[in-house]
């Protein structure tokens, strides 16, 4: 198989690798698309999460090509069968797995796809000791890849929303409209959310969110605008944050998802402000679940797509191209150079 293998700050270089093994409880997925994520640029950059001979890529879609004995005899999943994939995996015994927590848990860095284990910026991926239904989900035929990608950041998203603990009547603030904004955007309206908007600097992103049915400002939080129930912060940038603050309602929430890298202001006062890491199983499955039903379909803005062998140059464009609004690796693309 061929991975894009991280040799370095800025290095990425395509490998050709013995395919892997399939033990009697693993499974091997052909990647259909990898998403780019903002983690992804942060390690491709700087190194960040990440040491040299790690395969990238948490957001896929993808198609079971083998699996082990006890999967084939459990009848739950077929070759052919386009899966849902969970990058994020733990322990499953520790208490915080225990408590439904398993985004807590102390392995779970080293047990992720893309992180600690081999990703999805490859022809195909081999997922140990799978578990059907919570590792990966099977989905209809007729749901797309270009949908069935979203589901990892979308469920980054539904647990936000979770943690906002707003209603249908609420009146929620999203700070950024990146895909993790506009996944945040998509899980609150989905979820019943009448009012959302957002805030976002680049005006092809303010279309974006707007399309999906959210008001939008543009640079800046203008002085003036009342109170918010909630304030969700996408962007990870402290002086969107501290700004934030000014604009949720005594009691209200400000929930924070954005990975920033430097010192975050903690107010003092009637706002609570809530992190959210992550997700829980519960979170992914309903993720899946909106995807399937047609109630969240985002693979429309997918806006650039490339080979793997230019990972290099998605995950750069993705850093810094204001055109990009999302970009995907797909393997069997044939690459531009």
């Amino acid at each position: 198989m061929k991975s894009a293998v991280y040799r370095g700050p800025q290095r990425i270089v395509v490998d050709t690798e013995p395919d892997e093994s399939v033990g009697d409880d693993d499974l091997l997925l052909a990647v259909e698309l990898c998403g780019v994520c903002g983690s992804d640029v942060a390690s491709y950059q700087h190194g960040h999460y990440v040491t040299p001979g790690q395969v990238l890529g948490h957001e896929m879609s993808a198609t079971v090509v083998a699996l082990g004995c006890n999967l084939e005899a459990s009848g739950n999943l077929s070759i052919g069968d386009r899966v849902a994939v969970r990058p994020a995996r733990s322990c499953q015994s520790c208490h915080y797995c225990i408590a439904g927590r398993p985004q807590l848990c102390g392995e779970s860095g080293a047990r992720t796809l893309g992180y600690g284990a081999r990703g999805g910026f490859a022809e195909t991926v081999l997922i140990n000791d799978a578990l059907v239904g919570a590792d990966v989900i099977r989905v209809p035929a007729t749901t797309l890849a270009d949908d069935v990608m979203w589901a990892e950041p979308l469920a980054v998203a539904v647990h936000a929303v979770a943690r906002a603990d707003i209603s249908a009547s609420s009146r929620l603030l999203v700070l950024g409209g990146g895909s993790i904004g506009i996944c945040v955007v998509a899980a609150a309206l989905a979820s019943g959310v009448k009012s959302v908007v957002v805030s976002e600097p680049r005006s092809e992103r303010r279309a974006t969110v707007a399309a999906l049915g959210a008001e939008t400002l543009p640079e800046g939080l203008h002085v003036g605008l009342s109170a918010f129930d909630a304030v969700i912060d996408t962007s990870g940038s402290a002086a969107a944050i501290s700004s934030a603050q000014h604009l949720v309602a005594p009691g209200g929430r400000l929930v924070l998802v954005g990975l920033g890298d430097g010192p975050v202001p903690w107010p003092v006062g009637a706002v609570e402000v809530v992190p959210s890491f992550a997700y829980s199983d519960e979170d992914f499955r309903v993720a899946v679940d909106h995807i399937v039903s047609g109630r969240v379909l985002l693979g429309r803005f997918i806006s650039h797509r490339f080979a793997l062998a230019d990972t290099g140059m998605a995950i750069a464009a993705s850093g810094g191209d204001i055109n990009v609004v999302k970009a995907v690796i797909e393997p069997s693309r044939v690459p531009k150079f």
